[in-house]
C-alpha cells in the first residue's frame, strides 16, 4: 500500500502538478497533512513550488515534479533496448532493401510490439476482457513505470503516463504505433488512441471495446 507520500507523487505524476487544496483533496487529508508532506517532498528535492498568479486574490502555489522526483517513476529501457537489439540482429537485408528511415522505424517497432505480445499473450489467454486489460495494463506499466486503465463507457481505457518512447526523437509516431500494436497482440482486437487531456498532462489513452472488431482500425484524435 502506498504511503501518503508516495500518493502525493503519483498524483503530480498523473496531473502534471497540483496546489495543496487539491492534493488534499484527491487524497481525502487535510489541507496541513497535504502542506506537510508537500513541504517533505520538495526539501528532499522531489518536487518544486511553481507560484501562479490568480485573476484576483493572492496568487497560489502549484507544486510539480523535479527531475529527481521523476526518476521515481523509472522507465526500463533495458527491456526494449534488448528486444531492439534481437529485432535488429534477425532482420534480413531483403526486408530493409529500399525502405526509407520512417519506414524502418515502423518496421522495427511493430516486430518488437509483436515480440513482446506474443511473450505475454499466453498469460491473458481466456480470461474476462476487465482481467486481460489488467494484464495488458500491467506489461506497459512492466517498461514505462506507471500505467493505469480503468472502466470507460462502452469498454476500457489504458493510459500510459512514462512512455519509453516519449523522450527519444523518432521521426514517425513510433511510440503510439508501438501501443497501438502491442495492446492490440495483447487483447486480440483493435485498439483506438485518443490524446486526453487529463489536468496538466496531456497524454494518449487507448479505449477497448468488448466487440472484437473494435470501432475500427488505427488511430483518432
Amino acid at each position: 500500500m502506498q504511503t501518503t507520500k508516495q500518493q502525493i507523487l503519483t498524483l503530480l505524476k498523473r496531473a502534471g502538478g497540483a496546489t495543496i487544496e487539491e492534493a488534499a483533496g484527491s487524497l481525502s487529508v487535510a489541507s496541513m497533512t497535504a502542506r506537510q508532506h508537500l513541504v517533505g517532498l520538495e526539501k528532499d528535492g522531489l518536487v518544486q513550488a511553481e507560484k501562479v498568479k490568480r485573476a484576483t486574490g493572492r496568487p497560489h502555489y502549484v507544486y510539480r515534479l523535479t527531475p529527481k522526483g521523476e526518476e521515481m517513476f523509472p522507465r526500463h529501457y533495458d527491456i526494449l533496448a534488448q528486444l531492439l537489439l534481437d529485432e535488429v540482429a534477425s532482420l534480413s537485408p531483403e526486408e530493409i532493401s529500399g525502405l526509407e528511415a520512417a519506414e524502418k522505424q515502423s518496421l522495427l517497432i511493430c516486430r518488437v510490439a509483436d515480440r513482446l505480445a506474443e511473450r505475454h499473450r499466453p498469460n491473458l489467454e481466456g480470461r474476462p476482457l476487465a482481467e486481460r486489460v489488467a494484464a495488458a495494463t500491467d506489461v506497459l506499466h512492466m517498461v514505462g513505470g506507471f500505467a493505469e486503465w480503468c472502466p470507460s463507457e462502452g469498454g476500457f481505457e489504458i493510459r500510459d503516463y512514462n512512455c519509453v518512447f516519449s523522450r527519444l526523437r523518432l521521426e514517425t509516431e513510433a511510440g503510439c504505433e508501438w501501443h497501438v500494436r502491442l495492446l492490440g497482440g495483447l487483447l486480440g482486437r483493435s485498439v483506438c488512441r485518443e490524446v486526453a487531456l487529463d489536468g496538466c498532462v496531456e497524454c494518449c489513452r487507448y479505449l477497448v471495446y468488448p466487440d472484437p472488431e473494435g470501432v475500427g482500425e488505427g488511430n483518432r484524435r
